[in-house]
């Protein structure tokens, strides 16, 4: 009797409420914080080219609280690089104050070239279901915020996600230093054009890594370049791309994995003697756009457009990475996912999703599409309001 008492005693001991029970703890310092609520409703804007306007929804904004008060700090934290070397990385957290959180919602950033990410901004626009009274985290990831001097490991799915479960771990002892919140193992994961394909590489990153202490609950993702080969095909037949993700694929590639690339047999024209300085971070979206055009005959070397197999040896290079980084294949995913694309996308090709959508389904995945009429843009604002109405 005495020993099956000492037994429940310990595991009440074991499994009292601290987010260590869940999560290994990470230091972490607070590089900022405000507290903000419905009031500070136009602060939400993204930059750099932003999928999202609010001024263009505002009608369709009723919905939120007006009573819910919350605080959003930006939080720096260790983690690694994808070469596995210790790095600093920071993003944002945002906890309601005059409720209990409804629960956790972990967003991955739309794309930034340059190098402010969301922990610059604060209030951006990836943590507005803050506004229904949840916890969200938002992660700036490499190469933005205090990684500002790194560059993006752009696509790079692994690294994503174990940047994203760091932020996890640091969050968890802010919220519980802050709040005394327990952060509980089931997160909802979220994100559109870049964020989309992050969203499902972190997923991946915390169902075959930390399945133990995280569990996806649902993943709602948009415009992603979830399958990278099928991205570079489609873009090679077609010559033509509206957001200039080729080339900072390619040179985040080349870094990472030490290909030492011949970049004259990979670019041409005025990229071939500028990509340094035109993806230093020193450059928006917008102006590097203005530079390349959508044309990718202006700037890819001719051999980009052959099929697999019958293209030079550097683009040969890059295939098998193209493979690892693709998260439409290689797992079985536990938590459902909706996806949604723009039928007509220019800036990810709907062959991205649609192939995900086979790849996963084959592999057991409970996965849907919805197709959308309209660019990038235009979807990214229909993703947007269906994803801060589905978590009212």
């Amino acid at each position: 009797m005495k020993q099956s008492l000492y037994y429940l005693l310990l595991g009440a001991f074991l499994t009292c409420c601290t987010p260590m029970d869940q999560i290994e703890p990470l230091a972490y310092s607070v590089l900022g914080w405000e507290e903000g609520s419905f009031s500070n409703i136009s602060r939400f804007q993204t930059s750099d080219h932003g999928v999202f306007d609010l001024n263009n929804i505002a009608e369709y904004l009723f919905f939120f609280d007006k009573t819910v008060t919350f605080r959003v700090a930006a939080l720096e934290y260790a983690t690694v690089d994808p070469h596995g070397n210790p790095v600093m990385a920071s993003g944002v957290v945002f906890h309601p104050l005059n409720r209990k959180s409804k629960g956790v919602i972990t967003v991955l950033p739309t794309a930034r070239i340059g190098g402010n990410g969301p922990s610059d901004e604060l209030f951006a626009i990836e943590g507005i279901t803050a506004l229904h009274g949840y916890t969200v985290m938002l992660p700036d990831l490499l190469g933005f915020g205090v990684s500002k001097d790194l560059r993006s490991p752009f696509l790079m799915a692994e690294n994503t996600g174990r940047v994203t479960y760091d932020m996890r771990r640091a969050a968890a002892q802010y919220l519980w230093d802050q709040f005394r919140y327990t952060l509980p193992a089931e997160t909802i994961i979220m994100g559109y054009s870049l964020g989309g394909s992050a969203a499902l590489a972190t997923q991946k990153y915390f169902e075959t890594h930390h399945g133990h202490s995280v569990k996806v609950k649902e993943v709602f993702a948009g415009g992603g370049a979830y399958d990278l080969p099928t991205a570079f095909s489609i873009f090679s037949q077609t010559g033509f791309s509206d957001y200039p993700s080729i080339p900072n694929t390619i040179l985040a590639f080349n870094h990472y994995y030490r290909l030492n690339l011949d970049f004259e047999q990979v670019f041409t024209g005025a990229l071939l003697h500028h990509y340094n300085d035109w993806y230093s971070g020193n450059y928006s979206v917008d102006e590097i756009m203005e530079f390349l055009g959508s044309n990718l005959h202006d700037f890819m070397h001719e051999d980009f457009f052959n099929p697999f197999g019958s293209q030079n040896q550097e683009f040969e290079k890059l295939y098998p990475h193209l493979l690892e980084n693709s998260v439409s294949e290689g797992w079985h995913p536990k938590g459902p996912i909706y996806l949604s694309h723009s039928k007509t996308d220019t800036y990810v090709p709907i062959e991205c999703a649609e192939e995900a959508v086979r790849k996963l389904r084959k592999a057991g995945a409970n996965i849907s599409l919805i197709t959308y009429p309209g660019g990038h843009y235009t979807v990214g604002y229909l993703h947007f309001l269906r994803s801060v109405i589905r978590y009212l």
